[in-house]
């Protein structure tokens, strides 16, 4: 008899836990066909990538409605076209996907091959390939000692850099923005070896590709403005936590209810 109340104890304790995390959560507006799968069914037979361009979030009838901007780049006979992209609006399980990948592609259609894993752009067909440009020698010097009273000696190490020779002003553009190291396209053949993003290293919080990028970070100061200022974001970064939080005390729950199941018998 004990056990059997206090099964039914636990069971409530659990439903009341969960409802109460669900009833702060807004509903998110749906669409039928996320904007990445309608690009990729027009542009079918063409080498293209999508570029997470800029991301929100926003209510409206209340409802929470996530959007993303995209940049379309298309090789065009070995010429790079890039197209803008008004805000789209996309599900919320896409987004939550790819808060991280901001500034990185997130298809990418080339010779063939589709890939929806995100990567930096012009990793998977554009760096490393001979088509598109070579890896060169470049040093690096670093001070030993640096005082007053001594000679300064250095210490010089070699690095292999990628050096693009697309024939398009708009392939510099991209493909030379931020200088790529033989190291870090390794690092990615890796990640993408085992169907994984690749970010490059990370420390502190900050990761050298992606949303949490030292490099996003200077390069789209509305984006993290917005995103910090927003009262739509709080509400959702508040109603993420708390159903993580209902997520993990619910599974504790559970495994006290499978205990006192057994002592009961």
């Amino acid at each position: 008899m004990k056990s059997t109340f206090y099964y039914t104890f636990i069971v409530l304790f659990s439903t009341l836990i969960i409802s109460c995390g669900q009833t702060s959560t807004l509903e998110s507006i749906k669409v039928p066909v996320e904007p990445s799968e309608e690009i990729i069914q027009q542009l079918q037979g063409k080498d293209f990538s999508i570029v997470l361009n800029d991301m929100n979030i926003s209510e409206k009838d209340n409802k929470r409605l996530f959007e993303h901007k995209y940049h379309i780049l298309k090789v065009i006979k070995d010429s790079l076209v890039v197209d803008s992209l008004s805000w789209k609006t996309v599900n919320q399980s896409f987004f939550e996907k790819h808060q991280g990948d901001l500034g990185m592609e997130i298809v990418s259609n080339h010779n063939g091959k589709l890939s929806k894993t995100a990567q930096p752009v012009g990793f998977g067909w554009a760096i490393g390939n001979p088509k598109y440009g070579e890896w060169e020698e470049v040093s690096k010097t670093q001070d030993s000692t640096s005082t007053a009273s001594t000679t300064t000696n250095t210490n010089t190490r070699s690095e292999r850099r990628w050096r693009s020779h697309g024939p398009s002003l708009l392939f510099w553009y991209w493909m030379l923005r931020r200088p790529t190291y033989q190291r870090d396209y390794a690092g990615y053949r890796t990640a993408s070896a085992a169907g994984r993003s690749y970010y490059g290293s990370q420390s502190n919080g900050t990761s050298k590709y992606g949303t949490n990028s030292t490099y996003q970070k200077a390069k789209r100061p509305s984006f993290f403005n917005r995103r910090r200022s927003s009262n739509s974001w709080k509400s959702y970064t508040s109603s993420s936590k708390k159903t993580s939080r209902s997520s993990s005390r619910y599974k504790s729950s559970s495994s006290t209810r499978s205990r006192s199941g057994g002592f009961g018998k």
